[in-house]
């Protein structure tokens, strides 16, 4: 495997790991997808990470927050690649 790989699986495991309800920090979070800060609140902006709660001042994510935001996501995905499918078997019928 290259690096990239071995970084997504990383982030899979770290996440995958951790229970669900365990809450992680900004810095945390910074260090499991190994970006900076400004990286993450980028990232939530685009809507590729939800967005946080604050504790005691400070943004966290429960895990589970952060799987079913992807999971969302990844449906999301799919469905538009099968509309796009269906698109092009019309086209090409």
């Amino acid at each position: 495997m290259d690096t990239k790989e071995n970084v997504n699986l990383g982030v899979a495991k770290e996440l995958g790991d951790l229970p669900a309800d365990a809450l992680i920090s900004e810095e945390g979070l910074a260090k499991i997808f190994r970006r900076d800060r400004v990286s993450i609140k980028r990232a939530i902006q685009r809507g590729e990470l939800p967005a946080s709660i604050r504790l005691l001042g400070q943004p966290v994510w429960t895990v589970r927050a952060l799987r079913e935001h992807s999971n969302r996501r990844l449906d999301q995905a799919k469905r538009e690649c099968e509309q796009l499918q269906r698109k092009i078997s019309e086209v090409s019928a």
